[in-house]
């Protein structure tokens, strides 16, 4: 009984623990069950889809939705970028708008002072009757300008043409730069989303091979998983990469004079390793030009720059602008020529008789020369004559900035 009662126990422990490994694996299998099923409730299953697509095109497009906003609608090269600048950019037009303003300050500059008319005509009898002696009289006032102000009023608004059509060459220069690099950034752009695709197709293709690996039971439900989040990842990587394409193209679009109205993407001429190595793309120059040596490249910057050739125009008209204001010291006489003639009563015989046995005042007419002129005794104009030449003082050190800091730019570019 004893024996028995032992090898019962036994057999019930044993029972016992085949139970409890039965249960804990159909709970693995239940929790296993409830892991896939949520795999397929977060993320949709593309097993069917791609074995479709797959049999038709052996490359599996990633985001197909999205694909089609990577799509250019026109396509611009960077010499065409150029033109169109050149042409239709707003900020030359802008800068061109100054020239005439500029033509019509020398045309003013030149303009002869208009002469002055005057008249004066009395009435009653301080003007009637010759004891009075008073006469009526009209003429002319004019402006004689001395010491050359008018060929230094001219010289001052030519000098500041020039200083404008140098300004205009600048933007110009800069807006051509600016051409460039937006291109560039676009050709970056452009290159960056082709990557971003590309690694997308590689992730689909590697979550169609682990869901298929899944279907067959050689591959856990976690692989697929791992596969799905990886083509998750390059969602928020299109939207960024479209993104900056619609930003450069923007950008593009409003320095070749257009108005962006909506979001487009700009497509630029294909850019290959090997172009960029052989220099036909027009973004690098040729790799078998030389490069100049840097003593020779300082000169040249400091002649070409059209910002410095401004800037030294600007000084240049500074000084025109000194001289002018010397000149101001002197003042301007203004010369009149007046003619003078009577109205008197032609008859006033108790007051005067001309001649004998006549009663009958005879016309008076006359003529009078008249001069007058500023008299600087207090103030000389001293003011305008120490702005200019503190104006002068500080151009002449921007240019200087500017020299030091074009030297600065080619030695670190170089």
């Amino acid at each position: 009984m004893i024996v028995i009662g032992k090898k019962q126990f036994k057999s019930q422990k044993l029972f016992t623990c085949f139970s409890f490994i039965a249960l804990s694996i159909s709970s693995i299998n239940a929790s296993f069950a409830v892991e896939q099923s949520n795999i397929h409730n977060v993320i949709p299953d593309f097993s069917s889809s791609s074995a479709s697509s797959s049999s038709e095109n052996p490359t599996v497009p990633f985001n197909n939705s999205s694909e089609g906003n990577f799509i250019p609608r026109r396509r611009f090269s960077l010499y065409t970028c150029f033109t169109k600048a050149a042409e239709n950019n707003k900020e030359i037009a802008v800068a061109a708008t100054n020239l005439p303003i500029a033509q019509a300050g020398i045309t003013i500059a030149k303009a002869i002072p208009n002469p002055t008319y005057n008249l004066s005509y009395g009435f009653g009898p301080a003007w009637a009757y010759v004891i009075a002696g008073n006469n009526q009289q009209f003429g002319w006032n004019e402006e004689i300008q001395v010491a050359a102000k008018r060929t230094k009023k001219t010289a001052l608004p030519r000098a500041n043409y020039r200083q404008i059509f140098f300004q205009i060459e600048s933007v110009r220069f800069n807006i051509h730069n600016r051409v460039r690099r937006s291109y560039t950034e676009l050709a970056v752009a452009s290159a960056y989303a082709k990557l971003i695709r590309a690694q997308g197709n590689i992730a689909q293709k590697l979550l169609d091979i682990a869901q298929k690996r899944f279907n067959a039971g050689k591959a856990p439900g976690s692989e697929v998983l791992q596969a799905k989040l990886n083509l998750m990842q390059f969602e928020t990587q299109t939207n960024l990469a479209q993104a900056r394409l619609v930003q450069d193209s923007a950008q593009l679009a409003l320095l070749i004079g257009e108005t962006p109205v909506s979001e487009e993407i700009i497509g630029v001429e294909d850019i290959e390793l090997y172009k960029l190595l052989a220099g036909k793309s027009g973004l690098v120059p040729d790799p078998a030009l030389a490069a100049p040596a840097l003593d020779k490249l300082l000169p040249v910057a400091w002649q070409k720059r059209n910002d410095l050739k401004e800037a030294i125009q600007q000084a240049y008209t500074n000084r025109k602008a000194l001289t002018l204001a010397k000149s101001q010291r002197i003042p301007d006489p203004f010369v009149g020529f007046n003619y003078l003639f009577s109205t008197y009563k032609p008859f006033q015989q108790q007051y005067f008789t001309p001649q004998l046995n006549a009663r009958q005042v005879p016309y008076q007419p006359g003529y009078l020369i008249t001069a007058a002129s500023e008299m600087p005794i207090f103030y000389q104009h001293q003011g305008e004559v120490n702005q200019a030449k503190a104006t002068l003082i500080q151009q002449l050190k921007q240019n200087d900035q500017l020299s030091s800091q074009i030297a600065t730019d080619v030695i670190t570019a170089y």
